[in-house]
């Protein structure tokens, strides 16, 4: 029977920046070709939330007011080729072809597939709001405590080397009008970031978060936080643990955890999981034994978890896709991942720095791509299914 009049489903597990472009590549693209292809997508958001701008939406309500687009808009024009299920999945079984979800209500559903696609990403392991909160509303109910909570504090204490502790604290120390507020960064090593990161970069990263009057902490990590709550408000008290086995105390107003994620695959058989949690993928981003089980982004463990790695994969498995859900042979050549280490670092809205091809790339470049809006420029390009990260949907 051909593939026009045999019935075809594919599950997409996640709605963030793999998901959605790749939900529509496939209506758009893919369905034409395949016009029995039903799309679901399934996420416990109904918003599309761009959290690579969540250290600038602390601090204003306006401006995180543009990181939430619903997309029920942008998916109305395919009819029911397309439905959105709101719900986490809990359960896969690859040998049957099925994922069950846990919906809002309470009840589940289970879902036959004939490919599926797991974009499901990552979480804050302390439960911030840098990666979403299981729901649109707890999300943003997450950084508008935060914001009250900043707008009432002296001290605020970030604790994480990466990007998005050294982006939080160069936008607290921007906001804070530089002294306002007294901004402490706490982190494991002698410098910000970590190799590959060039010293060079690393070392522009604290310069200039020192010229905001950030205050570094170095060799040093947060081992345990304890709040405590008077009429007058909340505290925390912090202890210090540095290299060589020190400790100290720090008090804090506010007390920003910017370190560690965990993957969203608790619903995947351990089987087809590595010790990391992710999917242990395939050179052509499959889950190893199964080629209708497709895995882009965090979830998966061949690259570095970035969204711009996540961008590169989806545009790959929607052309694999293509091919797959039409009955065709996959001759596509294996996904390559990407060469070098690329790292852009916005340090407030007037630029930063960051890396690229071994070299450090200038304040100015990291203004204009990404300082001034921290890409919520071309937010309702994705999710209106316009562009990936990258740039425009290609067929």
């Amino acid at each position: 029977m051909s593939s026009k009049s045999t019935p075809k489903t594919l599950v997409i597990l996640g709605a963030g920046v793999g998901g959605v472009p790749l939900a529509h590549h496939v209506l758009r693209f893919t369905a034409p070709k395949v016009p029995n292809l039903r799309v679901i997508l399934v996420s416990p958001n109904t918003h599309f939330y761009w959290n690579l701008a969540s250290p600038r939406a602390i601090l204003s309500e306006e401006f995180s007011s543009k990181l939430f687009l619903p997309m029920a808009p942008a998916f109305a024009q395919y009819g029911d080729k397309f439905e959105f299920v709101q719900g986490v999945a809990s359960s896969l079984d690859p040998d049957r072809n099925a994922v069950v979800v846990s919906l809002p209500d309470g009840g589940t559903r289970e879902i036959a597939y004939d490919a599926v696609v797991v974009a499901t990403g990552s979480s804050d392991t302390q439960g911030q709001p840098w990666k979403g909160l299981g729901s649109t509303a707890a999300t943003q109910q997450a950084l508008q405590d935060l914001r009250r909570q900043i707008d009432a504090a002296r001290t605020i204490v970030v604790a994480g080397a990466g990007a998005t502790g050294v982006e939080i604290a160069g936008e607290l120390a921007v906001f804070s009008a530089a002294g306002a507020k007294d901004v402490v960064l706490v982190i494991p090593d002698a410098l910000p970031l970590a190799p590959p990161a060039k010293p060079a970069v690393r070392d522009a990263v604290r310069a200039a978060l020192e010229k905001r009057k950030v205050r570094i902490i170095p060799n040093a990590r947060v081992t345990a936080a304890t709040t405590t709550t008077t009429p007058a408000g909340s505290t925390t008290t912090l202890e210090l643990t540095t290299k060589d086995g020190a400790t100290q105390t720090l008090v804090a107003d506010v007390y920003l955890p910017a370190f560690g994620v965990r993957p969203n695959t608790a619903f995947a058989p351990p089987r087809l999981l590595g010790t990391s949690g992710q999917f242990k993928q395939t050179r052509r981003l499959r889950a190893e034994g199964y080629e209708n089980v497709f895995v882009i982004g965090d979830a998966g463990d061949l690259e570095e978890t970035r969204a711009l790695f996540t961008d590169n994969q989806m545009n790959y498995v929607a052309r694999a896709l293509q091919v797959f859900l039409a009955g065709g042979a996959d001759e596509a050549a294996e996904y390559k991942p990407t060469d070098g280490y690329m790292l852009g670092v916005s340090i407030g809205k007037d630029g930063g720095t960051g890396q690229a091809m071994g070299f450090k790339i200038p304040n100015w470049v990291i203004w204009y791509l990404k300082s001034r809006s921290l890409g919520t420029d071309y937010i309702s390009d994705i999710v209106a299914g316009q562009r990936g990260m990258t740039g425009k949907m290609k067929a």
